[in-house]
């Protein structure tokens, strides 16, 4: 399968390219506006300024560089971007990794909780609280990531901290949720000798030894917890160039970091750039996005898809109603229709046993197709269609994009507006929409929509009854 192909840098990017000065870069900007391929240029264009100092000072080290990315579908991506565009990284000492698997080779590859263990432990402490399951993971992965366990307590303190980026339903007792879930979940793994995630994520953060860095790149930033930013930037050398590659309107896991000054990291205006023009997106499909987004709580770090600054135009995106067989037969007909050498991603909330029917649509029809949810190598084998978890798709890009079964069940959240699970599905859906190129088709069985689809806007889809 195709990853981008080489592109020609814009102004507005060959400035980011081209600063060589230490510190902390931003990238930001909206889907398709460039900031990986920007970030990977520059990765090139600083490692040659290392490489060409260390010659001069006689330097015998290798050039220490670390590039993180938080999934590993997007880490196959990305490496296969580094190794496409950056000649000169084979001189150096190259850490292309994701945060977890990085983690676990700087600590010695320890045990770590499993994951539905984990839940449960969580679950169990906390269910009569009144939250749902899925919410009450989410904050505690929340407060988990964003503060060091020695400060866990200024979480139950609204008047020194301010709970960002979780939106404002449901009501949450903080000191409740601290003292009969965090704190005995805490001292439980003490007693039990159990690490998860994110302890893994505070001892580098805390500890003295391991490398240092001289050229970081972090992609996806805005889904890193506090405490994976703060191992980042303990591990940088004195004079590091790090570049943080964010967006925070494609925030999808509640326990993504929102300040910089609270992880240690001082930007400046000069150091902070906003990538503005399109150039993934067709306006058409900017526009279909938008709606998703707009009104959302403003952040900083974040870019609305606004469609005047895409590039192309392009077919409207389609929206199909009708049972899920239809569906499908309908985007069999659809992918049957392009050019055999353009991309397109199926789509899907949940992944996994979901798409056993759509693989045996696609055998049926000799459609060959590759799955790529956390795969750790971009394929390379000649299939055009990848079947993906929404989740997993951020950060890539493909020709076509097809959302499938965007229904109520699978994307459950509260009724109020600014209820925190309906903010994150707004997100995830308006990211997975941005990873087209060329068209969008979203798919939903009537009567059993997900309240997103309703918040699209009708002028910008043409709708399709089966």
């Amino acid at each position: 399968m195709r990853v981008l192909s080489d592109v020609r840098l814009t102004p507005e990017q060959l400035k980011v390219v081209r600063d060589p000065r230490p510190g902390t870069m931003l990238i930001r900007g909206a889907a398709g506006s460039g900031k990986t391929t920007t970030a990977v240029r520059r990765l090139q264009f600083v490692a040659g300024v290392w490489l060409r100092q260390h010659a001069r000072s006689g330097v015998a080290e290798p050039l220490q560089v670390l590039v993180l990315t938080y999934n590993r579908t997007l880490r196959g991506y990305v490496e296969e971007l580094v190794e496409r565009q950056v000649s000169s990284i084979s001189q150096a000492e190259l850490t292309l990794d994701t945060f977890g698997r990085w983690s676990m080779c700087q600590l010695g590859f320890p045990d770590v909780l499993d994951e539905r263990e984990r839940s449960a432990k969580i679950w169990q402490l906390g269910q009569q609280l009144g939250y749902t399951r899925e919410f009450l993971l989410d904050e505690v992965d929340y407060v988990l990531g964003r503060f060091l366990p020695s400060d866990l307590s200024l979480y139950a303190d609204p008047q020194r901290i301010e709970r960002t980026g979780r939106g404002t339903t449901p009501r949450v007792d903080r000191k409740a949720l601290l003292e009969r879930v965090i704190f005995p979940y805490q001292e439980g793994k003490t007693t039990e000798r159990l690490r998860d995630w994110n302890d893994l994520a505070v001892m580098l953060a805390t500890r003295e030894d391991g490398p240092r860095y001289e050229v970081i790149v972090v992609d996806e930033a805005q889904d890193f917890s506090g405490n994976q930013v703060r191992a980042v930037v303990r591990h940088a050398s004195q004079q590091a160039n790090a570049t943080f590659v964010l967006d925070a309107v494609q925030r999808i896991y509640p326990s993504g970091f929102t300040s910089w000054r609270e992880v240690g990291v001082q930007i400046t205006g000069a150091n902070s750039h906003r990538l503005s023009t399109n150039h993934r997106n067709t306006k058409q499909i900017a526009a279909f996005a938008y709606p998703l987004v707009a009104g959302l709580p403003p952040e900083d770090d974040g870019t609305l898809p606004e469609f005047e600054n895409s590039e192309r135009e392009g077919p409207q995106p389609l929206v199909v109603r009708g049972r899920f067989a239809d569906q499908m037969q309908y985007v069999i007909e659809h992918i049957g229709e392009l050019p055999d050498d353009e991309s397109v991603a199926l789509l899907h909330p949940k992944g996994g046993g979901w798409f056993s029917y759509v693989r045996e649509v696609l055998r049926a029809a000799s459609m060959s197709f590759v799955e790529i949810t956390r795969r750790s190598e971009w394929p390379q084998g000649p299939e055009e269609i990848a079947l993906c978890t929404m989740h997993s798709s951020k950060g890539l890009e493909f020709d076509h994009v097809v959302l499938l079964g965007l229904n109520a069940e699978l994307m459950p959240h509260g009724s109020e507006e600014n209820d925190t699970q309906l903010l994150t599905h707004r997100k995830l859906v308006a990211m997975a929409i941005g990873r087209a190129r060329k068209s969008v088709m979203l798919t939903y069985k009537p009567g059993e929509e997900s309240r997103v689809v309703d918040l699209l806007d009708p002028d910008t889809y043409e709708e399709v009854d089966l």
